[in-house]
């Protein structure tokens, strides 16, 4: 099996094998991530996957693990473009995650989830992500479709890490965004798996939890919440406001 992550520009509507990369743990869980800008935009495609795997399969799913998991990754529809579209979705990227590690005040970073996906999967600093989430905007709300490894989820030793080993997460999640206190803020909307809605009961609980907190107590993450003014989906596009520059 070809593990090479996808190239870094795709032909105009080829068809790339949606191959997993290579099982890594490291920074965040999720293959080196690190919690820079770019685990902020990648954290609403995968952070309640891992509350999901860490949290709720302990809690809720312990007896039924088997029925909310696979033995095998579901290869998910890599993103048709051309080159220039994609090279322009990677542009605005870089541009404004420069901006804000310089210390400055760029432009507010709007992006379609055409170019979310875009840079999902062609970017090099999503290559652990590439072939693992897809993402659409609806509305005020971001829904991913994931396929991801338990072995690469930071799920504690024991039991649960016994069960959960080989196993794949299969399945589609919507998420809300917006801000908390000043901060970045992510809620859990909606999850199924395997093709089917995990129960209200369950949902209903998760709801009130903002999935960012946990992160929130990583000093990277805190100093990259300071900078941000306004993080919100509206009109089908994924809004990052930095604050003013301070003098």
């Amino acid at each position: 099996m070809n593990e090479t992550p996808p190239p870094l520009f795709q032909q105009p509507y080829a068809q790339a094998a949606p191959v997993p990369p290579p099982a890594r743990k490291s920074g965040c869980g999720l293959g080196g991530l690190g919690c820079g800008l770019g685990c902020l935009i990648a954290v609403a495609a995968c952070v309640a996957l891992v509350i999901f795997g860490v949290v709720a399969v302990k809690n809720y799913f312990g007896g039924v693990i088997n029925e909310y998991t696979s033995t095998e990754y579901v290869p998910l529809q890599p993103p048709q473009a051309s080159e220039d579209l994609v090279s322009d979705a990677l542009g605005k990227y870089d541009s404004f995650r420069e901006g804000m590690a310089s210390g400055g005040q760029p432009e507010p970073l709007a992006l379609t989830g055409e170019e979310l996906n875009l840079i999902l999967w062609n970017h090099p600093n999503f290559a652990p992500l590439a072939g693992k989430a897809n993402v659409a905007i609806e509305g005020d709300a971001l829904r991913s479709q994931v396929s991801l490894n338990f072995d690469e989820l930071p799920v504690p030793e024991g039991f649960l890490a016994d069960a959960l080993k080989g196993k794949f997460f299969n399945g589609e999640i919507t998420v809300k965004m917006g801000m908390n206190a000043g901060r970045p803020a992510l809620y859990l909307e909606g999850l199924s798996v395997n093709g089917n809605p995990v129960p209200e009961a369950f949902l209903s609980g998760m709801r009130a939890q903002n999935l960012l907190e946990d992160a929130s107590k990583n000093p990277e993450a805190m100093a990259l919440f300071d900078q941000i003014g306004d993080l919100r989906l509206e009109e089908g596009r994924l809004i990052i406001v930095p604050k003013p520059a301070q003098p």
